[in-house]
């Protein structure tokens, strides 16, 4: 499934990110989140037979990631995920990904932009399980 038809097909809404894995050797960002969804008609409703609790986003073949702000560590709602084409750094697509990094302290939240130079996107299970469809 190109990286366009997979993005539609998965519900981040009122999802929150756990944490973020770079793994160097696999070459791969996993960004874990509460709940994964997938959206298997013109809209979600509330589908929940194929959820992913605790699962991952995973960009495979990584080569490059951007971050702004610097220092800000997400921790709260996907606001958005897209991707472009890319050809830079021997990548196929750059993914862009926005979260939302609270401050339980003050109260402010502050998106993050991270921009992941990558082959390709998937999702995984917490067992490991990897589904590219």
């Amino acid at each position: 499934m190109d990286p366009s038809q997979f993005i539609r097909s998965v519900y981040l809404g009122d999802r929150a990110c756990k944490s973020i894995i770079i793994d160097g050797w696999e070459a791969e960002v996993r960004v874990q989140l509460d709940c994964i969804s997938r959206v298997r008609g013109e809209t979600w409703n509330y589908y929940r037979d194929e959820d992913l609790v605790n699962g991952f986003i995973v960009f495979e073949g990584t080569k490059k990631i951007e971050w702004d702000p610097n220092g800000r560590i997400p921790n709260d709602a996907i606001i958005a995920l897209t991707f472009e084409p890319c050809s830079a750094e021997g990548a196929k697509y750059i993914f862009h990904i926005e979260i939302a990094s609270g401050d339980e302290k003050t109260g402010e939240t502050v998106p993050v932009r991270i921009g992941i130079l990558a082959e390709g996107i998937a999702l995984q299970s917490r067992e490991g399980v990897k589904i590219r469809d």
